[in-house]
């Protein structure tokens, strides 16, 4: 790798292992699967898996979709504490609600809350507060920090970078994380990025 290295066009880009180099925005992903008829489904690490397996054998995988069978809705329905959890589950002002007056004013989703619940089809809220009420107690545990998600690159950067500098502004790592983006992976934070 050369200093002077620039990110190639998504399009230019030839073999599997070289995408996996950059970082690229969920748009870009986006733009480069409806071009060829990849598909527009799923995270962006499901998108950017589509992309390298077309890039390295030519075929393209059809999204994994998961049909959802459950008609409740999470938005308009009643909730109590028996309602079991669907899987047509969806976070929602109702759902904040009922968790506000059920587990406590301070309830607030989570990255951790929200996969419990995806995780955990056929469960009720009741088994819901109880999750919250357990990962409530964990955060208020001195140093506790949820991990951000495994696709969440800027969140895990950002984070690691306020701890080696306390105090740092949303501004400078903003452009902390623009130089780290514009260069080849991996996108983590590695002593010496503060110093860009």
């Amino acid at each position: 790798m050369t200093p002077l290295e620039k990110r190639p066009a998504i399009e230019r880009i030839k073999t599997g292992v070289e995408f996996e180099r950059w970082y690229w925005l969920k748009a870009e992903l986006l733009d480069y699967c409806r071009l060829r008829g990849l598909g527009t489904v799923g995270q962006k690490r499901e998108l950017a898996a589509r992309i390298v397996q077309y890039l390295d054998t030519g075929t393209v995988a059809k999204p994994q979709t998961k049909k959802v069978v459950s008609t409740f809705d999470w938005g308009k329905e009643p909730l109590t504490p028996r309602t079991k959890i669907t899987d047509s589950y969806r976070n929602s002002q109702n759902m904040r609600q009922f968790m506000k007056a059920h587990a406590g004013e301070h309830f607030k989703f989570s990255n951790e809350f929200m996969e419990w619940m995806r995780g955990n089809e056929g469960k009720t809220l009741k088994d819901a507060i109880k999750f919250w009420r357990s990962l409530d107690q964990k955060k208020r545990q001195e140093g506790y920090r949820e991990k951000p998600l495994p696709q969440n690159q800027y969140n895990a950067f950002t984070r690691a970078l306020s701890e080696v500098r306390p105090g740092i502004s949303a501004k400078e790592m903003r452009r902390l994380w623009a130089i780290k983006r514009s260069k080849p992976g991996p996108h983590i934070y590695q002593p010496g990025d503060e110093d860009q």
